[in-house]
Order: C-alpha cells, then sequence, then structure tokens
C-alpha cells in the first residue's frame, strides 16, 4: 500500500469517526467536519500522482517512413 493510499484511508477513517461522534451527540459542526474530511480523503483520489507522469511520444520513432 502506498503512502497516498494510506493518508486516504486515515482521511476517510478520522472523518468517519468524527461525522459518528457529532451523530452521536448531535452537533451538526462535528458532522459537518466528518463529512469534510472524508470530502478531502475523496478529492486526493484526482490529483495526478507525483509518479505517473507520461513521456510523450518523439515522433521521429512513430514514424512508418522508412
Amino acid at each position: 500500500m502506498g503512502k497516498r493510499t494510506t493518508i486516504q484511508l486515515a482521511l476517510l477513517v478520522i472523518g468517519i469517526i468524527i461525522w459518528g461522534y457529532g451523530q452521536r451527540i448531535d452537533d451538526a459542526s462535528l458532522r459537518l467536519i466528518g463529512i469534510a474530511f472524508f470530502a478531502l480523503a475523496t478529492m486526493l483520489r484526482f490529483f495526478r500522482r507525483s509518479g505517473t507522469h507520461h513521456k510523450e511520444p518523439d515522433p521521429e520513432e512513430d514514424s512508418d517512413v522508412d
């Protein structure tokens, strides 16, 4: 499991715990904070990973003309 996945899971677990506690004591601000942690964990999914940069193909290498 990568570092990024660990961070996402940690944010998700923290968000669920905070949200659940806010639900139990009926505190809207804690529920919103828990939802914000969950949203942050979900948004991390859409950011590009640093090690996945794709190299642009070289036009000279792809030519079929000899």
